[in-house]
């Protein structure tokens, strides 16, 4: 039995939507008033997320409100309704029913938040961005894969289907990854380039890796798994420290040192067109740069669960758009899971439209509930294909969307071995970037950062110097290594400089750009020695900085080994063969 109140209430609605049935402009101002007073109420309770009883009979109301209105109305419905109350519908509905498996009925009501057509290119942008970004394969390799190992989607298939074809690995210093899909001539769905930044899986401080190691040995991994992981935990922490944490902009200490390597690629890219610039985590911090440094070579930006950057570049970018590039200026859409910390960090994002998305899970094959775990979702919510996730959900039938359902990314949480979901996004809301939502943790981000140095300064050692001094040798030897790729003529000639310069020199000048990290890092040029008990005499000695600036950077063997094994990554790279 419903309450009178809620029953009247329903009554009143169902008489309004009939009486303006072909006003949509109408009925969009009506519901705008409808919904500010179900929030107002709440709020005036002071029971936004805890009476069911009040979610509950909020949802009836407007399940019955939203079932009556034509579904040819519903576009100028919502635009009529964010320019009402200021907010999207969706937003507020995330607001007044915080519960997404409650809302998800009537989020079905409505029309889909993306259109079919940004869709279906957002959700191929993040298979590539979440994706293949991340894969270390050669082009053929990467071309010719017919199930990725990680998230079982099909690459060879959904690369053809959308007529583009993978280039070569693009590693630069600093832990730095891209990869260029070229669209093929006749076939390609979209005439962009496709630029694609690997990003960051999470905070990690593991150095050595032993961390990694021994949790991959807990689980009864073989000895190349092991080895694989120890590899993985060194490379987050470097991506961590030096991507993530450094005192500038996220993604701007991997920038820096190799824009003169993502400007190449770009420029060779131009031939098909200005890029997307793409990417997840890190690589959306890193993409976003780009854009605001180079946005005479870039179409639009999308990122997936990405920081924002620094207002300065946001406003370069802002200014372009209004200049130089005001024929044709730059669109920005990002994507986000709620809950997630990493969207938190820096200061803007580049301007344009940010949608929010929930994601619930439940045992797998089970008819359980939908349940949004916070546990699960720090897990998964951040590494999570949101749009790929979105489109299997909606079980499409024919066409673009049918292929990227069939072999587009999985959320890794329903691959799990042990304990496999269901798992579903829903839309939460979406903003302009003007009325950002997110809540703003720069600060956080420093904390964070103080705190790995913590962990670092437990065992006497400054966590930025740690990384700093664990891989200088490598990217010294490698900046060196890469001014012979630009010069040489074809790849026998630069592996035989290369292989000259690597095996004949013990020590080399150290480059301008990692003497630049060095003083954003404040690495010591001179080192405070206390003595042993009893005097604890202090001492001032050379740093290993001093020394490196004054006969150059030591290149230790395992430097040699790696830059040696990647010759033919570092000419492709800047070859683009």
């Amino acid at each position: 039995m419903l309450p009178p109140a809620l029953a009247g209430q329903m009554h009143a609605n169902t008489n309004f939507i009939a009486a303006h049935y072909r006003e949509p402009e109408a009925i969009g101002k009506h519901l705008a008033g409808v919904m500010h007073v179900e929030i107002s109420n709440m709020q005036m309770a002071g029971i936004m997320s805890v009476n069911d009883a009040k979610t509950d009979f909020a949802s009836i109301l407007l399940t019955s409100y939203f079932k009556r209105i034509p579904k040819s109305s519903w576009p100028q419905i919502l635009k009529t309704y964010e320019q009402a109350s200021g907010t999207s519908l969706r937003a507020d509905l995330a607001q007044l029913i915080p519960d997404a498996t409650v809302r998800e009925p009537l989020v079905a009501l409505l029309p889909s938040p993306i259109a079919a057509a940004t869709l279906t290119l957002d959700a191929f942008l993040e298979f590539c961005a979440v994706g293949l970004s991340y894969s270390n394969q050669t082009a053929e390799e990467l071309n010719e894969d017919t199930q990725d190992e990680r998230r079982h989607s099909n690459p060879a298939a959904l690369l053809r289907h959308f007529g583009f074809q993978a280039g070569p690995l693009i590693l630069g210093r600093w832990g730095f990854q891209m990869r260029v899909f070229n669209p093929v001539a006749g076939q390609a769905r979209w005439p962009h380039p496709i630029a694609a930044f690997r990003g960051t899986e999470g905070v990690q401080f593991d150095p050595k890796g032993d961390k990694a190691a021994k949790a991959a040995k807990a689980k009864g991994a073989t000895v190349s798994e092991v080895a694989q992981a120890r590899r993985e935990g060194v490379e987050g922490t470097q991506d961590t420290i030096i991507g993530d944490l450094a005192p500038r902009a996220i993604g701007y200490m991997q920038y820096r040192p190799n824009a003169d390597l993502i400007e190449q690629n770009l420029k060779a890219a131009q031939k098909y067109g200005k890029a997307y610039s793409v990417g997840h985590s890190l690589g959306g911090g890193i993409a976003q740069i780009v854009t605001a440094h180079m946005p005479e070579l870039i179409h639009q930006t999308v990122t997936f669960q990405a920081p924002a950057i620094d207002s300065a570049m946001v406003n370069r970018l802002k200014q372009y758009n209004v200049g130089q590039g005001k024929a044709d200026p730059i669109e920005s859409r990002h994507y986000r899971v709620k809950g997630d910390i990493v969207p938190s960090g820096g200061q803007e994002m580049l301007p344009g439209q940010i949608n929010y998305f929930d994601r619930v899970s439940r045992p797998k094959g089970t008819r359980e509930s939908f349940d949004n775990s916070i546990v699960e979702n720090v897990v998964y919510g951040h590494i999570t294909p949101s749009l790929n996730t979105y489109v299997k959900s909606q079980r499409p039938a024919v066409g673009d969307l049918k292929a990227l359902a069939q072999w587009g990314l999985n959320d890794e949480a329903t691959l799990d071995k042990q304990a496999p979901k269901d798992v579903k996004i829903i839309p939460s809301g979406e903003y302009t970037t003007a009325k950002d939502p997110r809540m703003k943790a720069e600060k956080v981000r420093s904390l964070l950062a103080k705190g790995i140095n913590a962990q670092a300064i437990e065992a006497s050692e400054d966590s930025y110097e740690v990384v700093f001094y664990q891989h200088i040798a490598y990217n010294t030897l490698l900046s060196h290594v890469e001014i012979l790729a630009k010069k040489s003529l074809g790849y026998e000639q630069f592996v035989a400089s290369a292989t000259s310069l690597i095996e004949g020199t013990n020590r080399l000048p150290m480059g301008q750009k990692e003497l630049e990290m060095a003083k954003v890092l404040k690495i010591d040029l001179i080192e405070v020695d206390r003595g042993a008990w009893p005097s604890r005499e202090v001492k001032t000695v050379q740093s290993k900085l001093q020394e490196y600036l004054q006969q150059g950077v030591l290149i230790d063997p395992k430097a040699r080994d790696t830059v040696l094994g990647q010759l033919r990554i570092i000419w492709g790279s800047w070859s683009g063969r």
